[in-house]
């Protein structure tokens, strides 16, 4: 049983009331800086202090499984006028200059009677896995975060491999280079070292956990 305030309680027990259920997509795409906010509707509703565009959009049930299959969720967002089309596009080349960061893609649903409660009624966190797109739509395939990909320890030390994103606030370098292959001496040959992110006095052979 869903948690729901109780405005969308006293909302969903009337035999008529003039409310709605909204439906919000918060999109975060890496280096676009601001979220895509839209909202299915017919027009913008201000929630959270923000603006929430009304767009079309599809969305697929959501449901559970009891097998522990990672659950998803397919997304159809309107691609009519190009727009997100090109924020695939620019963040494809967001991740061939820094490296893969994925889109997350919040789905909340609202009651139009209580858009003054920061906390939505339903509120679901996916990560994109497979974009696609058309004249019509562009395609979602959205998958929640599945624990068992992730690496274990977090961090590791190597010898001769740089942890960070090339040209990023921890890499440093500014220069005319646009490729890095995380080596050492690569870093010295971009008069970089100083900010080299591997462990070149550490042993090699063996893995040590600490």
């Amino acid at each position: 049983m869903l948690p729901l305030s109780s405005v969308a309680i006293q909302e969903k027990n009337k035999l008529a009331t003039d409310s709605v259920w909204l439906l919000a997509l918060e999109i975060s795409i890496p280096g676009l800086g601001i979220p895509v906010r839209v909202v299915r509707n017919n027009e913008d509703v201000n929630w959270r202090g923000f603006t929430w565009q009304a767009f079309p959009f599809e969305l697929n049930e959501i449901g559970d499984d009891s097998k522990g299959v990672v659950p998803q969720v397919e997304v159809r967002v309107s691609n009519v006028s190009r727009a997100m089309e090109s924020y695939i596009q620019n963040y494809d080349s967001y991740c061939k200059t820094n490296g893969f960061t994925p889109i997350t893609v919040s789905i909340f649903v609202l009651n139009s009677k209580n858009l003054a409660n920061a906390t939505p009624e339903v509120e679901h966190l996916f990560e994109l896995k497979q974009p696609k797109t058309n004249p019509t739509w562009v395609t979602f395939v959205l998958a929640a975060s599945n624990p068992y990909n992730k690496r274990y320890p977090q961090d590791r030390i190597l010898k001769n491999h740089c942890r960070f994103i090339f040209k990023s606030v921890l890499c440093g370098y500014t220069g005319a280079s646009t490729s890095c292959d995380k080596t050492l001496s690569t870093c010295r040959s971009l008069s970089n070292s100083a900010r080299y992110g591997g462990f070149p006095g550490a042993g090699s052979g063996g893995l040590r956990l600490a």
